[in-house]
């Protein structure tokens, strides 16, 4: 007998083959059941592209008609880039839908369970609802804040080092912890460092340890615009780089990056020190960037942390002390007065990865709104 709740934790790992391609589309996945076999699936496989239901429905085909079709987030009721899919579902002649979540952008919510039960199919809702709305929590996030989601990433000795008093970084952490890095940054839109990160260590930041992936973009942080012509992300990366500047900088340099296919967004600089980080991430979201992975410097980190923009950490940590008060400590910026105005991270995890540990833990949680207006909705719904 099939399952509603472990149907949906199979679309729900079917929605996270989408991450890297989806920009500012949720994560979804489908599956279709009928006669208790599961006939078709589907994810949304790329942005602009067909959603998860359609690429189910479509597998489906004639098979579909008197079928049950569940997916994890509620069926879209707007044209955008592809028609509503609640549409396409009364057309397919589906019987009933499971619904993991609501869609939390407050423009379409409940609009699609509506369109549904207005054309006598039967609505389920409220499936293992933690895991749907945590699987597009960055999407939550940019549709109610409208700027992306902040991931930092640090790799630090026990001490809380991330470079020795020389600048020397490398490795901090094992082989199988950078090739984690690797993946985190294919499930991001962009990865984003300090132009001392660019200066000292001439970085790629691309995607190397997976096949068939895209690379995400590079920001850099770089007021003064001294990213030198001759860097990497420059000469390998042009198309895919994005330079956050102060308002005066040199407009010859600047001319010169983009003939070369270069980005620059100029900011307001902080302090005379800092790129004022809250209209970056403003700008970032007008081009559809949903999820930014910081990877540094230690200054980078303090920013924003100092500004409250860090949503979510993962902390790498090696069994070993680099000690000494000139060595660089991961998290630099103004920090907090007092121990009990610190940042609390909640939603721990720890696990080992060889003889390293990977600490990932939030420091804002946006589950709770889709559950909350989930658990609102799910009266004008049947009971499974």
């Amino acid at each position: 007998m099939i399952k509603p709740h472990d149907i949906i934790k199979e679309c729900a790992e079917l929605a996270l083959a989408g991450r890297g391609f989806n920009k500012t589309n949720p994560l979804v996945g489908a599956i279709v059941v009928k006669s208790d076999k599961v006939i078709a699936s589907g994810y949304h496989r790329k942005f602009g592209k067909e959603h998860a239901e359609i690429n189910a429905l479509k597998e489906a085909g004639a098979l579909a008609s008197g079928a049950d079709l569940y997916v994890t987030l509620e069926p879209c009721s707007q044209v955008g880039k592809t028609p509503p899919c609640c549409v396409e579902i009364v057309k397919s002649g589906i019987k009933r839908v499971f619904i993991g979540v609501v869609d939390p952008n407050p423009v379409n919510m409940g609009k699609g369970i509506s369109h549904l039960l207005d054309n006598n199919i039967q609505v389920f809702l409220g499936f293992d609802e933690e895991l749907c709305a945590a699987i597009i929590e960055d999407f939550t996030k940019s549709v109610l804040h409208k700027i992306p989601y902040f991931s930092v990433k640090i790799a630090q000795s026990l001490d809380g080092k991330i470079a020795t008093s020389a600048g020397d970084s490398k490795w901090i952490t094992n082989k199988s912890c950078r090739e984690y890095v690797h993946y985190l940054r294919s499930i991001s839109d962009a990865v984003l460092v300090g132009i001392n990160t660019v200066i000292n260590d001439d970085p790629f930041l691309n995607v190397r340890s997976l096949t068939d992936v895209p690379d995400p973009l590079k920001i850099v942080l770089d007021k003064d615009l001294r990213i030198p012509v001759e860097s990497n992300l420059v000469k390998k990366s042009a198309e895919k780089l994005i330079i956050a500047a102060g308002n005066d900088i040199n407009s010859i340099k600047r001319i010169i990056l983009e003939d070369k296919g270069v980005t620059i967004i100029k900011c307001d600089v902080v302090d005379n020190k800092h790129i004022n980080v809250i209209e970056l991430s403003k700008a970032l979201f007008k081009r559809n960037i949903m999820n930014v992975l910081i990877e540094g410097g230690s200054e980078v980190f303090g920013t924003f942390i100092d500004k409250d923009m860090v949503d979510k950490i993962y902390l790498f940590m090696a069994p070993i002390i680099i000690g000494g008060k000139e060595s660089i400590s991961s998290v630099g910026g103004r920090g907090v007065p007092l121990i009990k105005r610190a940042k609390v991270v909640d939603f721990l995890e720890i696990k080992s990865i060889e003889d390293n540990f990977l600490c990932t833990g939030k420091l804002k949680d946006y589950t709770h709104y889709v559950l909350e207006k989930t658990d609102e909705l799910r009266n004008r719904c049947l009971r499974a």
